[in-house]
């Protein structure tokens, strides 16, 4: 039915047509209070209103307070809200409070700077600069994420700066002490020159395309063979790592490998791995292959170099040779099968030495330079230089000099870099902090079996790096930070960390607070367990300067979802949601801090993770894949979607959607992989909003004088109704599924498709005659309808757009508002439960056969507008021809016929009748015809749609009016007008 032209409305029966009338704007408006009402309001309602109902508790991966927000956040943000709201939904309660992550690098540096231009780098004032940059950002960045409409706890959040929280992260490493699971020592850590501390692998990033200057390095040995024989040979290693050479203390081979001696004119005879002859006898003898069965000298089993030794006449000059071992890592695919061991930069060299009584040494300082040791003969030439830079190259002359350098090249390969710096890091040991997870690492990866995750590949990602890592390094050699409690003995550097000294340690920081562990004189007895002082004289101790790894921080922000005093350790959140790259970070450290509690704090033999249900998400990316960054210049801000101002103008304007576009992006974005942001994406998502708004204000117009569903009566609904219904209830269960299943973006599409084709495209053409012409019950079963469905897609949309949804509600009827509860605090499940009556197994069975004829009837009609025969669909007879036996047609036949009264409304053409194989002959008299076939389980149909014999009533524009009347007399109204003006003109007498 096409919507009343003005000249309809100027006509003499523009008075007996209702048209829509709402208030509700057609385009987003700014509105405070509705953003209030959809968040702060709703939030608190629930948590008074659902006191005893079943709780959905919802752990926030703390952002980092450092600097504004980006997509990412929203990303994250977004996704967590429409969780929340889904569960809010199905009558539970939410308890989600927001948390911020605040120690850690990069505020501290800001600090740093700010301190240095005021001539002071004291930690204390460090510590107090970079709590107030914290703070400033936790405000700034606060007040976006409830600019997005995020519903949560925002006045009762955790700050991992906050002095409860960090008693409670203390209060975990004290448990974590007592069971022996904290140590210390001295051994190859990831080390960060630009950041000056000492790294975590969660602190990492790994570029592919580092380049090194790689070397091939031989070493003197006198090989024994057979056990007479002896032969002067050099070892020859490769590595990436010159710099690391004066640090050699062994070199490793494989006991199973083959070796063999080569003959080289300039390098003499070398030692290598049969297998790597071809690359060594390029840079060790030259290009001309052909010498190669002439220069190989010897061969021998790598069992049989076990245990030789050779000497380093460059950095060890006249000391004791070392040894060859035997390692499992070494391989043959790459250098030579000969690798040179630096125990004190890597962690396989160091256990391997440690194996055979090797101390590691590592003569390079905390920025990254060699130290005096590192040449002790002659300590200028390698001291202060840079070992990934000028050092390595020094190191390379120095073998120079002592015809020890075979071969030099630049490697390009895989390396590890500082996350927050962006800069490579080094391997070196010095004196850390340790958490042992080998008694963890078990039951955390058996807690993971009861989990749900989503996408389910999470499981996989997670257990991988649990299983390759059996300690970590929670130290960081910083001052913004939780202290580790630990006291050292001034004279002998004895580290001092015990339960009871954690314990006491506590109990002072909980009067004074952790700023006093930097603040308090050095030698004040206050920080010393009176356990200590039996032993030691206070003055004898002094407090470290080390700081806890701020995945320890966050890692143990599940303390905040329990009662301290009361229990030990609280029950799984229901959800952790955050980005891909948390495997590796917050779930991990969650994971292992909360398995470690149990082991400590509770006789539990059956172990869980801290959530029950883990998603991840992927990260933002431009139009081509590219990561966002400000020097490409391929940014895009959450305000730039909310405000339009990425997309064309609206009538001269910017087409500003509000919150709600944003929110309608992210949920219609497959999260679990990376997000390409583009112009089409943020095109369709403010399409769907502005197709939304139309359709609401539509319903909200048509509704406005709706007294209730006792008007419908019991006669039962028509055809159109149970059809739009039907699909409601279809459309219901199918987005609650898919709602339940965290599939958002395809809730989104189902909901689309639903308001495309079964609502826009079908239910809302077939209602608008009755709507508009029709009085009492044929009318209110289209506002009944209407009615539910409005209140159904408030539903379904309340998690996604809520603001939308908000004020929809301040627009909606007064019935509504006075009879049903508000759509953001509906139940679903019980929503669901009362359209269940309004399924109907045959009408969904006939409904293809109803839709096949539609299709048909509409092809037909644009050829006819084609050849100018019609306009409006009104315009035309339709006559169904049933081409089949009545053994075929029959099941397609009483199909139709069940619904033969309607089928014009449903169709939206003034009139249909339906006919097996040949109708009457004076159809084929029409003036104009066109014809359509289709197929209904496999019966064939000819659709035939024609001129009319009959004259438009100039009311309801169908022609079913006599022929000859003129328009403005009654006479000229077809049957259903004139009865509907008569029985006005009787209620408008009356009145």
């Amino acid at each position: 039915m096409p919507n009343p032209t003005r000249k309809l409305l100027s006509s003499a029966w523009a008075s007996t047509i209702h048209l829509p009338k709402s208030s509700f704007p057609p385009r987003a408006l700014p509105n405070t209070s509705y953003l209030a009402r959809c968040t702060d309001d709703l939030y608190e309602w629930q948590r008074t209103a659902r006191k005893s109902a079943t709780p959905f508790v919802l752990h926030d991966g703390p952002p980092f307070a450092n600097g504004p927000l980006h997509l990412g956040h929203a990303v994250n943000k977004i996704l967590k809200d429409i969780t929340c709201r889904f569960e809010l939904s199905r009558g539970k309660r939410v308890q989600y409070v927001p948390g911020w992550d605040c120690h850690g690098l990069p505020i501290e540096i800001k600090a740093l700077e700010k301190q240095r231009s005021n001539g002071s780098i004291d930690p204390v004032q460090i510590r107090h600069a970079a709590r107030l940059l914290a703070s400033q950002a936790i405000v700034e960045q606060r007040d976006s994420f409830r600019q997005w409409g995020i519903m949560a706890e925002w006045d009762n959040a955790w700050k991992t700066m906050d002095l409860d929280f960090e008693l409670r992260q203390l209060d975990v490493f004290k448990s974590m002490v007592k069971a022996g699971f904290i140590n210390r020592r001295f051994k190859p850590v990831h080390w960060s020159p630009s950041s000056r501390t000492a790294l975590a692998e969660a602190e990492l990033e790994y570029r592919e395309d580092h380049r090194s200057t790689a070397a091939y390095v031989k070493y003197p040995m006198e090989l024994h063979i057979g056990g007479s024989m002896t032969l002067d040979v050099h070892a020859l290693v490769w590595t990436t790592t010159p710099w690391t050479l004066p640090a050699n203390r062994a070199i490793a081979v494989h006991a199973d490998l083959d070796y063999c001696i080569i003959n080289s004119p300039q390098h003499g005879r070398l030692l290598t791995a049969a297998s790597t002859l071809e690359d060594v006898f390029k840079v060790a003898v030259g290009e001309n292959a052909w010498l190669l069965k002439y220069t190989i000298f010897d061969s021998v089993k790598g069992k049989d170099l076990v245990g030789q030794t050779y000497h380093d006449p460059v950095f060890n000059v006249g000391g004791s040779p070392r040894p060859i071992l035997h390692a499992t890592f070494v391989s043959d695919s790459t250098g030579t099968g000969l690798v040179h061991l630096a125990p004190g930069h890597g962690m396989e060299d160091y256990e391997l030495c440690l194996q055979h009584g090797i101390s590691a040494f590592a003569p390079v300082d905390n920025v990254g330079r060699f130290t005096k040791s590192a040449l002790a003969k002659k300590p200028s030439v390698l001291e202060g230089k840079n070992v990934l830079g000028q050092g390595s190259q020094a190191v390379l002359e120095l073998i120079r000099k002592e015809s020890l350098l075979v071969d030099t090249h630049e490697h390009i390969h895989k390396y590890a870099y500082d996350w927050r710096t962006k800069q490579p890091v080094i391997q070196r040991a010095t004196e850390q902090w340790f958490a042992d997870l080998g008694q963890i690492q078990t039951s955390a990866l058996e807690s993971l079996n009861e989990v749900q995750f989503m996408p389910s590949s999470g499981k996989e990602r997670l257990e991988s790096f649990i299983k390759h890592r059996r300690e970590w390094c929670i130290s960081r050699q910083r001052a913004w930070g939780v202290p580790i409690p630990a006291l050292y003995h001034r004279e002998s550097g004895k580290a001092i960390l015990t339960a009871e000294s954690v314990d006491h340690i506590i109990a002072v920081i909980k009067d004074r607070g952790t700023d006093a562990w930097w603040s308090d004189p050095e030698n004040d007895p206050r920080w010393v367990a009176p356990t200590l002082r039996s032993e030691f004289d206070p003055s004898e101790l002094r407090r470290g300067r080390d700081t806890m790894d701020v995945w320890f921080d966050s890692g143990t922000s599940w303390t905040q979802l329990m009662n301290p005093g009361v229990e030990a350790i609280c029950p799984p959140a229901d959800l952790y949601l955050e980005g891909t790259d948390q495997h590796r970070g917050w779930f991990q450290s969650s994971l292992l801090t909360y398995i470690a509690r149990q082991l400590t704090e509770s006789d539990v033999h059956d172990f869980k993770a801290p959530f029950k249900t883990l998603i991840t998400h992927g990260f933002v990316l431009d139009e081509e894949g590219r990561k966002m960054s400000k020097s490409i210049g391929n940014v895009t801000s959450p305000t730039e979607i909310m405000t339009g101002s990425r997309l064309p103008l609206f009538r001269g304007r910017l087409d500003a959607m509000g919150p709600d576009a944003l929110r309608l992006w992210v949920a219609s974005s497959d999260y679990t992989s990376d997000i390409k942001l583009s112009v089409e994406a943020l095109k369709s998502t403010n399409v769907a909003l502005a197709k939304y708004r139309t359709l609401f204000k539509f319903m909200l117009g048509a509704t406005q004088d709706f007294n209730g569903p006792m008007a419908v009566g019991k006669s039962g609904l028509q055809t159109n109704h149970r059809i739009a219904l039907c699909q409601l209830q279809h459309v219901s269960d199918r987005t609650f599924e898919l709602y339940q299943r965290h599939e958002y973006n395809k809730a989104v599409s189902e909901i689309n498709r639903y308001v495309a084709r079964d609502l826009s495209s079908f239910y809302l053409e077939t209602v608008k005659d009755c709507l508009y012409l029709e009085q009492g019950e044929v009318r209110a079963q289209a506002q009944f309808t209407l009615t539910v469905i409005l209140q159904c897609l408030q539903t379904m949309l309340g998690p996604i757009t809520p603001l939308l949804v908000e004020e929809t509600w301040a627009h909606s009827p007064k019935y509504i508002t006075d009879n049903h509860p508000h759509p953001l605090r509906t139940r679903w499940d019980i929503q669901r439960k009362y359209l269940q009556q309004f399924h109907d197994t045959q009408l969904m069975k006939d409904l293809p056969a109803i839709h096949g004829a539609l299709g048909a009837i509409q092809k037909a009609s644009e050829r006819a507008r084609a050849r100018k025969h019609m306009g409006s669909s009104l315009d035309c007879y339709v006559m169904l021809q049933i081409e089949a036996t009545y053994g075929e047609w029959q099941t397609v036949g009483d199909c139709f016929d069940r619904y033969l009264s309607d089928l014009a409304t449903l169709f939206v053409v003034s009139k249909v009748d339906v006919h097996v194989r040949q109708p009457p002959l004076h159809y084929w008299k029409a003036e104009w015809m066109e014809s359509e076939s289709f197929e209904v389980d496999g019966v064939k149909l000819r659709a035939h749609i024609y001129k009319p014999n009959k004259a438009k009533c100039p009311r309801c524009w169908r022609y079913l009016a006599p022929v000859g009347s003129g328009s403005e007399d009654e006479k000229a109204l077809c049957q259903r007008c004139r009865t509907v003006v008569q029985q006005l003109s009787q209620v408008y007498a009356g009145s």
